[in-house]
């Protein structure tokens, strides 16, 4: 039994990678002794197993030097939720999950919204408070150079001047994090071949994620269609996750409003947190179908599976990405969706003949077109759901997350600490 501390976000955290956290620690509990270091005020204890002990992030530190743990988990996301990682990181390497290729965004919100940037971007002429923000300013800018000598100050320029949300794309500034690691894990072979073609000397390997589909049904997927105002004749288009600008909504609701003139039942049906509810609802009503769109907002985890069902087709769309493996796109597939999504290097593991791929050139044409042709061929519906279940349940059954992940925990174990490098200062720092 190996002594296993776990750093993540969990639920009711709203990020994907906390639900994700809390189906892998299910599928690592029995046979491990694991506990869990975060950083949020309540912990949903009822998704994790009873066995799994809960900490302050502040503790691993202590807790490893007292009883050493054999690895450590960090599951990291181009998110602020996982911010907290970074401290942690290099004082004690382990097994990287990087879920994101990209996390170019999140670190660098670290240092130019730090309070003492912002109150300088608020009076740029303030010496004082220039003095006060140029520690996090010169470390961000040290990352940069780190990681992109040749480019780092039209970078940083860049990012203060304009703050930017698509240049960190080309940029995705990983290679800090890797280099603190002793293995990488990640979900797709893109992002594998990413990350050895930056840090040539990475240990790198693949994971699949527990993916399972809760029995839902016909009766609960009719109840749950009538809660949401659908009748049985109605042709349900879904879209799933936390509804960002990246998730490509107006598109999907654009090519709705297209297919409309031809399937005139078609309605729409959005799932999932809203940063910006107001802008939603005014562009919903811009495009013409608010009166055929259901807005939930976030539902709870144990709803979801009967949400997803009550879809006839669903549309996961990605742009800009940042190389992730989407668990919201295999929970639509393991619960039997047609799914169409956006045709993206990184997604080529999703079998061709599993979904509808649509060309991010003509995004909107592609889309519109599917769904006239899903609308009018229940048996091509069929057979792409059929296909769909059948990929999760091979590629991304717990009992392959459960051996990846023990095979990425030997490596960890087995390597040494990563060699000493001339990381910026304020690395060199923290790994003592």
């Amino acid at each position: 039994m190996s002594r296993i501390a776990f750093v993540s976000p969990l639920p009711p955290a709203r990020t994907g990678i906390a639900d994700y956290s809390a189906d892998v620690l299910g599928v690592l509990a029995p046979g491990h002794e694991i506990d869990v270091f975060h950083t949020q005020a309540e912990v949903d204890s009822s998704r994790v197993p009873s066995t799994i002990g809960l900490y302050a992030a502040a503790a691993l530190i202590e807790r490893h030097r007292n009883r050493g743990y054999d690895a450590v988990v960090y599951q990291m996301g181009n998110g602020p939720e996982h911010d907290f990682l970074y401290d942690l990181l290099p004082r004690l390497p382990g097994l990287l999950v990087l879920h994101d290729l990209v996390l170019h965004h999140a670190r660098a919100r670290m240092f130019l919204d730090s309070p003492a940037a912002r109150a300088y971007a608020q009076s740029p002429a303030d010496r004082s408070r220039q003095q006060a923000a140029r520690p996090a300013l010169e470390a961000y800018r040290a990352e940069l150079a780190y990681s992109y000598p040749d480019r780092a100050e039209r970078l940083f320029e860049a990012q203060l001047g304009t703050v930017g949300t698509l240049l960190p794309y080309a940029y995705p500034l990983f290679r800090l994090a890797v280099e603190a690691s002793r293995v990488v894990a990640v979900h797709n072979e893109f992002m594998a071949e990413a990350v050895r073609a930056d840090v040539a000397d990475a240990s790198v390997v693949r994971v699949a994620m527990p993916v399972t589909a809760p029995a839902v049904g016909a009766e609960e997927v009719a109840t749950q269609r009538a809660r949401l105002g659908f009748t049985p004749d109605d042709f349900v288009v879904g879209t799933f996750g936390l509804l960002t600008p990246e998730k490509r909504i107006e598109t999907v609701a654009r090519a709705v409003a297209r297919a409309a003139v031809h399937v005139p039942r078609i309605r729409l049906l959005l799932v999932g947190p809203l940063p910006d509810p107001g802008a939603l609802s005014r562009k919903l009503g811009a495009l013409g179908v608010a009166g055929r769109t259901v807005v939930t907002g976030r539902v709870e985890f144990a709803e979801l599976a009967a949400h997803i069902e009550a879809a006839d087709v669903a549309v996961h769309l990605r742009y800009p990405t940042a190389r992730e493996t989407s668990a919201a796109l295999l929970r639509l597939l393991a619960q039997g969706r047609p799914v169409i999504l956006s045709d993206l290097e990184h997604l080529a593991d999703v079998p061709a003949e599993a979904v509808v791929r649509a060309d991010p050139t003509d995004e909107e044409g592609a889309v519109t077109r599917a769904l006239l042709a899903l609308a009018a061929r229940p048996e091509a519906r069929a057979r792409l759901a059929e296909r769909a279940r059948a990929f999760v349940r091979v590629e991304h059954a717990p009992a392959r997350c459960r051996a990846d992940y023990d095979m990425a925990l030997a490596l960890a174990v087995a390597r040494p600490d990563p060699p000493r490098r001339p990381w910026p200062s304020h690395w060199a720092a923290l790994r003592g």
